[in-house]
């Protein structure tokens, strides 16, 4: 096992974690592939996973990868119940619209779900269809243009897709309808604004009770002094992580502390767990990458050293290891990514396991934790 202690992992997490001992883990603190592709037929589904079997979907992912279309089946995470200690805790970013099927999968594994935190956000762009420009965009009509504007600001009757983590701001046309379909259905879309990611808090059952399980191994409580708002003495920590204190802020409104709620900034993604930036070249990042002459981005395509598409702030990753690992205690990510997990780990001052199966991603991680 000792192999495996605080440092990055490159390989299938199916298999790494058959050779970890049961009952070895502390606590899980993940970023899964969040299955965004086509719909699945539910009860294939539940068909397979109800019988163990292993259900492999047909799309690939958001981001293209094959790994990325579905949510980790039962199979997986029963590999992470195993490692895990009596009592420990799970928590497990999911999308909004697989978060069942996540959930699903986790109870089958043999894990109960405790709760669930909501990562609020205000720096989100929709990812929707204008069914206006589709109308005409079927007839082959062209559409008058009668100015531009910055992607995600405006009536919202114009719409382009936004790269998750650019920090590059869009320009794209405002324009008016032409056929009577596209005029009839102006200001239609197909999706909301995204301003929040559910994290599953799930446990392993306990050992007996509570203050047994903690006796035994140090697991199944929560870390709520160590977490609380605004430090020690704070208010008790709540279900609700947010920064944006204009937004959702009020005295009755309990979320916590304003640090844990930012999108990852560009320092943030490229540098390791010192703060110092990573040798590593810059590339385009995520779906911009496809955009030869810029037109996405008004001209400038966004390059990062950690161009993964999904990384997730350190300061929010810390307090969740905080919340659930006890002192001295082994945080597992069998999804590391680009590493945010061991970077806030090994910040916090615990022992981490991070795995992660592409090649690419494995080394901006490797660089994160050296």
């Amino acid at each position: 096992m000792q192999q495996f202690v605080n440092v990055v992992t490159l390989g299938d997490s199916y298999d790494v974690l058959k050779e970890l001992p049961d009952q070895s883990i502390d606590s899980v603190v993940t970023d899964p592939p969040y299955g965004l592709s086509k719909e699945p037929d539910i009860r294939e589904v539940l068909t397979h996973w109800m019988s163990d079997l292993e259900y492999r979907h047909p799309s690939k992912g958001f981001m293209g990868k094959e790994w990325d279309s579905f949510v980790p089946s039962p199979s997986l995470w029963r590999e992470v119940y195993h490692v895990l200690k009596p009592g420990g805790h799970v928590l497990c970013f999911a999308g909004t619209r697989t978060q069942d099927l996540m959930t699903m999968a986790l109870r089958l594994a043999g894990f109960e779900i405790r709760d669930v935190i909501e990562w609020l956000y205000v720096k989100g762009f929709p990812k929707s269809m204008n069914v206006s420009n589709q109308f005409d965009k079927q007839a082959g009509a062209e559409r008058e243009v009668i100015g531009t504007k910055k992607a995600g600001i405006g009536s919202g009757k114009t719409y382009a897709f936004q790269e998750k983590n650019s920090q590059a701001a869009k320009v794209v046309p405002i324009t008016l309808p032409t056929t009577d379909l596209a005029k009839q259905w102006d200001g239609w879309g197909t999706a909301l604004k995204p301003a929040h990611e559910p994290i599953i808090l799930a446990r392993k059952p306990l050992e007996r009770t509570v203050c047994k399980t903690i006796e035994l191994y140090g697991t199944g409580g929560l870390n709520i002094d160590g977490c609380r708002i605004t430090g020690a003495g704070g208010r008790f920590p709540a279900n609700c992580v947010t920064v944006e204190l204009d937004q959702w802020y009020t005295p009755y409104f309990n979320v916590t502390s304003r640090e844990l709620s930012k999108k990852a900034s560009k320092n943030d993604r490229n540098t390791d767990w010192q703060g110092n930036v990573i040798s590593l070249e810059e590339k385009c990042g995520g779906s911009m990458c496809g955009s030869a002459d810029g037109s996405l981005t008004g001209g400038k395509i966004p390059k990062y050293r950690n161009n993964h598409p999904t990384v997730k702030p350190r300061d929010l990753m810390a307090w969740l290891c905080r919340l659930i690992t006890p002192p001295g205690g082994i945080v597992l990510d069998p999804f590391g990514g680009s590493g945010s997990t061991a970077v806030a780990a090994k910040g916090e001052g615990f022992n981490f396991i991070v795995i992660e199966k592409d090649p690419e991603y494995f080394e901006i991680a490797k660089c994160r934790v050296a």
